[in-house]
């Protein structure tokens, strides 16, 4: 398949606002061309359900994942691998090598919540203005998440973060004070996400090897960050993790 016949099994239209960046990720990329080609027909059908411009930014965030990933020789990459009947799967099943295969689920934290801290950021130092702006969603959004993560196997979050950009520190902060808000039976982060109690909620937290955060765009100037997860059943080896740091390292 040419590039002109791919992009047309995978857009309507030529003038789609990712059609660009998809063109420009098959012509720099030949290992992502043949993810393209694979998994055009999801591709597509992903493409037609997002109408909302923050649909599209979240369908882009994904597909860029995958374009940064395949940069790396070590990682492959397919695209939902689950069956199509069980709804909430991960969006990649990543393979390192020949030796591992570990999901991956990625998210983006909308803009909203990093606009109304930025108000603030005055009147507070650029830590704490930086947990502000996503504490907020944060928790939500790993409450919901953890209900996709796949059992018995390793599990990375990669989180796309817009305007402030978090640093290890930051993300650590965030995690624990997740965890103390399970222990309490915080009902915001319990109930809301349907788990039944603090223990079903360490029952998927478990499963968590890792949170990648990366701004968007990614920028030489704000590498990522690899928050590890020190009680995740199964880890992710340390020559795992530099290859999906360095993947997304410009």
């Amino acid at each position: 398949m040419t590039k002109d016949e791919l992009l047309a099994a995978i857009f309507d239209s030529p003038s789609h606002p990712l059609a660009d960046a998809i063109a420009t990720w098959i012509d720099s990329s030949r290992r992502f061309a043949a993810f393209a080609t694979t998994f055009h027909t999801k591709i597509r059908k992903k493409l037609r359900a997002a109408h909302e411009p923050e649909s599209l930014r979240d369908l882009q965030l994904e597909l860029e994942t995958a374009y940064l990933l395949l940069r790396e020789r070590a990682l492959s990459v397919v695209y939902e691998p689950l069956p199509a009947r069980q709804a909430r799967g991960p969006d990649f099943a990543v393979s390192f090598t020949t030796s591992l295969e570990f999901m991956v689920e990625v998210t983006r934290l909308r803009s909203g919540a990093a606009k109304r801290s930025a108000d603030a950021q005055d009147h507070e130092s650029s830590a704490e203005a930086t947990l502000t702006a996503i504490d907020e969603r944060f928790s939500g959004m790993l409450g919901s998440k953890l209900g996709q993560l796949v059992p018995q196997r390793s599990n990375l979050l990669l989180v796309g973060v817009e305007a402030l950009r978090p640093q290890l520190d930051d993300v650590h902060a965030l995690m624990m004070r997740i965890q103390q808000r399970a222990e309490a039976n915080d009902p915001l982060l319990i109930q809301r996400n349907d788990f039944r109690d603090r223990s079903d909620f360490f029952q998927h937290y478990q499963r968590l090897s890792a949170v990648l955060v990366r701004g968007i765009p990614v920028h030489p100037a704000a590498p990522v960050v690899l928050w590890i997860n020190s009680q995740a059943k199964y880890p992710l080896p340390p020559k795992a993790r530099t290859a999906l740091t360095r993947s997304h390292t410009l």
